[in-house]
């Protein structure tokens, strides 16, 4: 939804430009082109705020050659006679793009805000099904499905210490077993160094973390990327909840026998 929301921006942002260009046309001989720069700009301090950085800073360009092109002399070309238009078309060019890189960047805040509570609920969620009495299964299925909606994977499965199904994700049943063996810390796979590079997603083909309680193998929590990014809050949340349901499939293994 985010994503079809940028794309409105990229496309409406530039549009209006050049429309506002078009508007103000009327009026370019009242007043200085210089005057006009200050509405292009509140059109691309609104662009940046509402649709991220790749659409305002579209809308920033498109601003300046709109000014140029509809608002300086000679009218409707792409040239400049006076000096002053030239410092006014430059000033809206690079005024733009810094209000585009600093709103586009509040954006991203408060995006990372969101998905840092998304997160928390998650973890508070799981915490509260492990303390709840009932079926651990049961449990375990609904921290699944919470998984699945907070974090860029396509499917979770969750097996006891025999490799037995305990709960999984609508796709985990469909899925191959996972190809890789995660460290719970980092979670790269097998044989990997280091921490994972930024934004690098979950394997697409599966990976496998083992899950322990009291020191004791107790099963493993398979997981498979849907090919987004995942950040380092996604990798630790992750792992913190590979604890959680360490927890709860060792109450399983009780359960069971």
């Amino acid at each position: 939804m985010d994503e079809d929301n940028d794309l409105i921006y990229l496309a409406g942002g530039p549009l209006a430009a050049i429309v506002l260009g078009m508007g103000l046309s009327s009026l370019r001989s009242l007043t200085p082109a210089s005057n006009f720069a200050f509405v292009f700009m509140a059109l691309t301090i609104v662009v940046a705020e509402f649709g991220g950085r790749r659409a305002a800073v579209a809308t920033a360009l498109t601003s300046a050659l709109s000014l140029d092109f509809f608002l300086t002399e000679p009218y409707l070309r792409l040239t400049i006679e006076d000096k002053h238009d030239v410092i006014a078309f430059a000033g809206l060019a690079v005024c733009g793009l810094i209000a585009a890189a600093f709103g586009s960047q509040r954006s991203r805040r408060e995006s990372d805000l969101d998905r840092a509570n998304a997160h928390l609920d998650l973890l508070h969620f799981s915490l509260r099904r492990v303390e709840e009495a009932g079926p651990p299964e049961t449990a375990v299925s609904d921290i699944v499905k919470a998984m699945r909606g907070a974090l860029p994977v396509s499917a979770v499965v969750v097996r006891d210490e025999r490799g037995h199904v305990i709960a999984a994700s609508e796709r985990g049943p469909s899925v191959p077993t996972a190809a890789h063996a995660l460290a719970a810390e980092s979670l790269l796979a097998s044989g990997e160094a280091g921490f994972a590079p930024r934004g690098q997603p979950f394997p697409v083909d599966g990976g496998r973390i083992e899950l322990y309680f009291g020191n004791r193998r107790v099963g493993a929590l398979e997981v498979w990327g849907n090919g987004s990014p995942a950040s380092e809050e996604d990798r630790r949340t992750l792992a913190d909840l590979a604890r959680a349901v360490g927890a709860v499939a060792a109450a399983h293994r009780t359960h069971t026998g």
